[in-house]
């Protein structure tokens, strides 16, 4: 027995000796990071295709970190709608989200680059509020590679949106978007809103969408006259995240 509680106690000892020596567990890093790709049938931004109502295809990389601070990047193949003089679309953009009793709080920037077209680059700011489900955002233009030619006149673009999960099929959600932009030093306010349905599918999120511009006349493509860039316009989409 006395060689037992002797060789229980060595056995203790070296256990407890290897616990000290074993490395600690590394922290868990303040940065993530993530990756998406999709296809649509239509690129649909503001009530407008970008595309000329075809297929366009997009992807990105976002950084963020845990003290609300994120970055990204998003690069879409896109056309003007009008002489199609661009391909592609590159948005840069930089946040920083933050709570405030409840309430999901963000200010942030975005850069429109535009390949073969600079003329179209442009650049806002914004801020947003989320609550249960509903988002109310503000934007306004505060660069335009086009500015003092008519192209842009440095308005606000103002957008509700709100997000309901189905209960009766898991995974359902709808959503819904009103928009409205007000040109300075114009006349006109130009409205837009959409309605969508989400999905997951095979590891991938589906997305059917329509989308109108009411009082606009539907406006076509030079590059081809039956390609329709607004008025009522409908989206499929797959998206991947990783």
């Amino acid at each position: 027995m006395k060689n037992i509680a002797s060789i229980t106690t060595l056995t203790l000892v070296a256990a407890a000796a290897m616990a000290d020596a074993a490395p600690a567990a590394a922290p868990a890093s303040a940065w993530t990071q993530s990756g998406n790709l999709a296809i649509s049938s239509n690129y649909i931004w503001r009530g407008v295709s970008q595309n000329a109502n075809t297929v366009a295809i997009s992807g990105g990389y976002d950084v963020a970190h845990t003290s609300g601070l994120s970055a990204g990047a998003w690069l879409a193949s896109a056309g003007d709608g009008y002489n199609s003089e661009y391909n592609t679309e590159l948005d840069l953009y930089a946040n920083y989200g933050f709570k405030v009793s409840g309430v999901d709080l963000s200010v942030g920037y975005i850069a429109y680059v535009y390949q073969g077209g600079s003329y179209a680059n442009f650049s806002e700011v914004n801020v947003s509020a989320t609550f249960a489900g509903v988002t109310a955002k503000v934007s306004k233009e505060i660069t335009n590679a086009a500015a003092g030619t008519g192209f842009s006149d440095f308005g606000y673009y103002y957008e509700l949106g709100y997000t309901y999960s189905i209960a009766a099929v898991k995974g359902l959600d709808l959503g819904l978007h009103y928009g409205w932009a007000d040109k300075n030093g114009a006349s006109r306010k130009e409205e837009d809103y959409s309605v969508s349905l989400t999905y997951p599918v095979a590891g991938f999120v589906a997305t059917a969408a329509y989308s109108n511009t009411p009082g606009s006349v539907a406006a076509f493509s030079g590059a081809s006259a039956s390609s329709q860039i607004n008025g009522d316009l409908y989206s499929l989409s797959l998206k991947k995240t990783f």
